[in-house]
C-alpha cells in the first residue's frame, strides 16, 4: 500500500474532511528518526536511586521516548518494594511501558520470582505493550532497606533502553555498559574476597596470641597455689620494684632521692638516708 502523509483535509458537503490522521500515524513517522531510550541530559535523567534506610526507590526527573511516543517526569517518583524472604532472593525490575490500551506512558514496578540464584522480569514488547528498563534492583533474603550497589542502571543498555538518538544514531553503548559492568563486578567480588580472608586472618592471628598468652600464665602458677593469692602477690612485688626503680642513691653519701616533676620540670627530692 502506498502512504504519504500530512496533507491539509478538503470537507464535503456534509463538513466531513478526507484526510484523517491517527495517533499511530505520527508516532510511525517521529519513530524513524528518533530512537528508542532516554534523552541523554540531564545525566540523572529517569535514573533510579534508593532511598536512604528502607524498602523504596525513586525515578529522578527526567524524559523518555519510546517508539514515537515521548515521556516526561517532572517530579521524583516513588516506588515501594514488597519485604524481602527470609531465605530466597529476587530480582525486581523498573520500566516504562508504552500500553496501548491504556494509551499512555507509565512508570512499573515489575516484582522478580524468589529464588536462590534470581533472574529480571522480561520486558513486555507486543501488540499490547512495549517495554523499556531503567533499572534493576536486587532484594537480597533478609534486608529491610536497598541501597545504591543492590541497583543495576540499565539505561545505557540498547538492549534494554538505550539513549535517545537521532536519523545518525550515536554510538552503541550496550557494549561499553557490559565492559563497565564486568569490570564492576569483577573488582566488587575481588575486594570482597580481599576483606574476608583479611577478617579470617586477623582471627586466626589474635586468637592464637590470645590462646598462648593464657597458655603462658597457666604454666608459670603452680596449680597446687592460690592463684588469686599469687597473682595479688606479683602485682604487689611490681609495685615495689617501679618504687625502687623512681628512687635515686647517692653512692658517697647514701642519701636517697626520689625523682619528682613540678609544673613539668624534673628535680630531686630528698626522701632519706
Amino acid at each position: 500500500m502506498i502512504k504519504s502523509f500530512p496533507f491539509n483535509a478538503v470537507y464535503d458537503a456534509n463538513g466531513v474532511p478526507d484526510r484523517a490522521y491517527l495517533a499511530e500515524d505520527f508516532a510511525g513517522y517521529f519513530a524513524k528518526f528518533i530512537g528508542t531510550g532516554v534523552y541523554p541530559n540531564p545525566a540523572t535523567g529517569l535514573q533510579v536511586v534508593a532511598v536512604d534506610g528502607d524498602m523504596r526507590i525513586r525515578i529522578k526527573k527526567g524524559y523518555g521516548y519510546i517508539l514515537g511516543r515521548d515521556f516526561e517526569n517532572t517530579d521524583d517518583y516513588i516506588f515501594k518494594l514488597d519485604p524481602a524472604d527470609g531465605v530466597l532472593s529476587r530480582i525486581d525490575r523498573v520500566v516504562l511501558r508504552l500500553d496501548y490500551l491504556d494509551r499512555k506512558i507509565k512508570p512499573i514496578l515489575k516484582k522478580g520470582n524468589y529464588g536462590s540464584s534470581p533472574i529480571a522480569p522480561a520486558l513486555q514488547r507486543n501488540s499490547d505493550a512495549y517495554e523499556i528498563a531503567l533499572a534493576d534492583v536486587y532484594v537480597k533474603n533478609g534486608v529491610i532497606s536497598i541501597i545504591q550497589s543492590n541497583i543495576t542502571d540499565l539505561r545505557l543498555n540498547k538492549e534494554f533502553c538505550g539513549i535517545v538518538h537521532g536519523v545518525i544514531q550515536q554510538a552503541d553503548t550496550t557494549e561499553i555498559f557490559r565492559q563497565f559492568q564486568a569490570w564492576f563486578n569483577e573488582q566488587k567480588n575481588i575486594h570482597e574476597g580481599d576483606f574476608e580472608k583479611w577478617v579470617n586472618e586477623f582471627k586466626i592471628a589474635t586468637g592464637k596470641k590470645f590462646t598462648d598468652w593464657v597458655d603462658d600464665l597457666k604454666n608459670s602458677l603452680d596449680p597446687s597455689e592460690d592463684i588469686a593469692a599469687r597473682l595479688q602477690m606479683q602485682i604487689s612485688e611490681n609495685k615495689l620494684q617501679l618504687a625502687d626503680m623512681a628512687t635515686l642513691k647517692d653512692r658517697n653519701t647514701n642519701v636517697k632521692y626520689k625523682l619528682v616533676v613540678i609544673n613539668g620540670e624534673p628535680f630531686l627530692e630528698v626522701v632519706g638516708v
